[in-house]
């Protein structure tokens, strides 16, 4: 386990700690993830990957309470929807109260692409 979290921090950059440290700060600053809000390469991201998947929709999912995925949301959904993409808002704590509204849910969002 202790390998491979570790093995892939970084590229063979550096040989001194402070390259090394360098090198680890670039891999993260680097991570697509909505922590680093505003970040619009996370939403350029999605928009390729979607062209790239010839996705039809997009359920973007996100844990209640997640403040970060959820500032932004919104404009994800804008963008995408901007090039007729689509989308659902999911928001879950996990918990099994959410599952038969989130199947409903997701049900009618899959009939609604295949009216398209």
């Amino acid at each position: 386990m202790g390998e491979r979290g570790t093995r892939w921090l970084t590229e063979s950059k550096g040989s001194t700690v402070e390259e090394i440290i360098d090198s680890i700060t670039e891999r993260y600053f680097n991570i697509d993830c909505a922590i680093f809000t505003p970040n619009p390469s996370r939403v350029e991201y999605v928009k390729e990957i979607t062209e790239k998947l010839k996705a039809q929709g997009v359920i973007h999912y996100s844990l209640q309470f997640c403040q970060p995925y959820i500032m932004e949301s919104s404009p994800v959904e804008k963008e995408l929807e901007k090039s007729g993409m689509p989308v659902l808002r999911l928001e879950t704590d996990y918990s099994q109260e959410d599952a038969g509204q989130l199947k409903t849910r997701i049900e009618a969002f899959v009939e609604r692409l295949k009216k398209k």
